[in-house]
């Protein structure tokens, strides 16, 4: 973030680029809501340095056959001392139902393949729980990722229902 606001100040050509991509989006939120609100497309901005992309559009539907590494758009599982249960949240799928996930110590296998590491502190210092489970990923169930290596996700609030996923990104308008 302190990039973005350092290349907003001083970099002409980044201005000119963050400006048009932001009017752009804000165009197509409002001609979406406005003029089309029975179309199941929807535009999202991304304030998250966990995800790379900024602008987004995604169906807004639940999509049967979730796919591995891809984006998805869901409500947030559960109350925790970060966030609320039902909040809007992005992230990338990384271990489906039917996948084997290992946990040793603090990293994290999909199928044995290493993708990520936990925390043991917040941003504040704080004590921060990862969740642990070795086994196969049950039906219905998700394992989703970002690879910032402070991403709040699965590593620390366990499985996502897959009935919570309610969008699939389609289209990356804007990213950095």
């Amino acid at each position: 973030m302190k990039e973005i606001m350092r290349n907003l100040k001083s970099n002409p050509d980044f201005q000119r680029k963050f400006l048009l991509g932001l009017s752009g989006a804000t165009f197509g939120i409002i001609i979406t809501y406005v003029y089309f609100p029975k179309i199941p497309y929807r535009i999202g901005l991304i304030n998250t340095p966990s995800v790379y992309e900024k602008v987004v559009v995604y169906e807004l539907r639940n999509p049967l056959n979730l796919k591995k590494d891809k984006l998805y758009v869901f409500k947030f599982p559960k109350d925790t001392p970060y966030y609320k249960k039902g909040e809007m949240f992005i992230k990338y799928t990384k271990c489906l139902a039917g996948d084997k996930l290992e946990v040793k110590g603090l990293k994290y296998f999909c199928n044995g393949k290493y993708f990520g590491m936990a925390l043991t502190h917040d941003s504040k210092g704080k004590s921060i729980k990862h969740f642990v489970y070795n086994g196969i990923i049950p039906k219905g169930k998700v394992f989703m990722f970002a690879p910032h290596p402070k991403s709040y996700d699965s590593r620390y609030w366990g499985f996502l229902n897959k009935k919570e996923i309610i969008g699939e990104v389609k289209w990356k308008i804007l990213d950095w």
